[in-house]
């Protein structure tokens, strides 16, 4: 297969609550007409994501059997390898964990003689959360992510002020001057500007890290950030839920990297979907549950040094 009949592969990533789903979405509505493979892969246990992607002409693909960049590398080569088996896609799209060190995926579609044969990276776009991104500096993956990228979208920059955007543009030409930078709020930016402009660029990547293509990547987690996921098929009272999140978000939001779910409430047809990042939370109204759907609600939460017991009782709390 030559390098015109290669499938493009935008890779998305960026740490916890950066937007990326919401970006994903957005990138999938400008491109109704295409065949696109979505694959989706989260940190612990849990499909929240899948719920929270559009339903379009894509095909969403899960891995949750770990982060992408770790022990479930060959399952993306497999996924890939069972995907030219299918019918023609048009582009595969990529949304890592918020953990993930996206070398090691970059690296799969390099060193991987029949992946790269048949897939060419596009992309590897970077989400930056503005407001909440100096938080997690300290950690060791965002800022892998921001050096890999050759495009570093600044997400919620509605939420600082122009001498902190001044500082963080400069801490990111620091961390990674060659990446093309775009500013933007709820992920809002054209297609255009991120796909089909083969802006991935392997001198400038191993610019940033010379053994890119040595086979060494072992990546290693904060053993501190942890996920845990609650299900639920009795419904919940929404006054207790309202309590209980106000909670959250005033007393345990600085550990909460990302928290989000879908919830059967007692009073409502509906259920509701809620994204909390820290300290911004916002929850909403999504599709009538149908008659013959099980009604559940699931919520996961990603955080440094979270307490268990303390979430279960919360969310037992909320029970009707």
């Amino acid at each position: 297969m030559s390098k015109e009949q290669t499938i493009p592969v935008t890779i998305l990533t960026g740490f916890l609550g950066a937007g990326k789903t919401t970006l994903l979405n957005n990138l999938l509505k400008d491109m109704p007409e295409q065949k696109v493979a979505v694959i989706i892969n989260e940190f612990g246990d849990t499909s929240i994501d899948s719920h929270l992607v559009v339903s379009t002409k894509e095909e969403i693909i899960e891995i949750n059997s770990g982060c992408i960049c770790c022990n479930v590398r060959g399952d993306l080569i497999h996924i890939l390898s069972n995907l030219m088996e299918q019918e023609k896609i048009d582009r595969v799209v990529i949304e890592t964990t918020g953990m993930a060190n996206p070398a090691p995926v970059i690296q799969t579609f390099l060193m991987d003689e029949q992946t790269a044969k048949s897939f060419e990276i596009d992309s590897v776009i970077t989400m930056v959360d503005a407001k909440h991104i100096w938080q997690h500096l300290k950690e060791e993956e965002p800022g892998q992510q921001i050096a890999f990228a050759d495009v570093l979208l600044l997400n919620k920059i509605d939420l600082i002020t122009e001498d902190d955007k001044q500082e963080l543009e400069q801490q990111l030409i620091n961390m990674n001057p060659h990446a093309k930078r775009i500013y933007t709020t709820y992920a809002d930016v054209e297609s255009q500007d991120l796909i089909g402009k083969k802006s991935f660029e392997l001198g400038n990547v191993l610019k940033m890290d010379p053994s890119l293509l040595a086979e060494r990547h072992h990546h290693h987690h904060n053993d501190q950030v942890t996920s845990f996921v609650f299900r639920e098929e009795r419904p919940l009272d929404l006054e207790k839920v309202n309590k209980w999140f106000a909670y959250l978000v005033q007393f345990k939001g600085e550990h909460l990297y990302r928290y989000k779910g879908v919830l059967h409430i007692k009073q409502l047809d509906k259920r509701v979907v809620f994204q909390g990042v820290h300290m911004l939370f916002a929850g909403t109204e999504g599709f009538k549950w149908a008659n013959n759907e099980k009604r559940q609600s699931e919520i996961v939460f990603i955080g440094k040094n979270l307490d268990y017991q303390e979430l279960e009782r919360g969310f037992q709390y909320c029970l009707a």
